[in-house]
């Protein structure tokens, strides 16, 4: 059943993020913690495969933004997902931040992770899962033929 992707592990010897593209939301209002998990976040993406220009980031001035700038990602980009670079404790105490996140996952079938560098390698493994279920489900896998 493990094939070789779980925790952003190489499969086949093709790095797991290689086709993927993610959007990044920073928020202003954390700035140290930003300062401490911007760069190893980007630089964790580009460990499993992401392209530098597959990376595209926004900034937010509050946390509350969260919720709009998502949503603009998944209206007027083609990521396959988004980062949320905040404290993951902080955006997970606001219920009303956390429902707006929620539903805009279901809406847009977007994978979201929130908090900081460690969320790379989460997100990967969404997308990865997401993609393989999509490739695996009925409608997308052909019928054997009976002669």
């Amino acid at each position: 059943m493990n094939d070789g992707r779980i925790h952003g592990e190489m499969a086949n010897n093709e790095a797991l993020a290689t086709n993927m593209k993610f959007g990044i939301v920073v928020v202003r209002e954390f700035e140290e913690f930003v300062d401490n998990h911007f760069i190893s976040t980007v630089n964790e993406l580009a460990e499993l495969g992401c392209a530098p220009q597959n990376v595209l980031v926004r900034t937010v001035p509050k946390l509350h933004d969260v919720v709009i700038a998502t949503q603009f990602f998944a209206e007027y980009t083609d990521v396959d997902g988004v980062i949320i670079l905040a404290p993951e404790n902080r955006v997970m105490g606001m219920l009303s931040l956390m429902n707006g996140v929620v539903q805009i996952q279901i809406q847009w079938n977007m994978v979201v992770a929130i908090g900081g560098s460690e969320t790379a390698s989460n997100i990967v493994e969404m997308i990865a899962m997401q993609n393989d279920m999509e490739l695996n489900a009925p409608e997308n896998v052909a019928a054997p033929r009976i002669s």
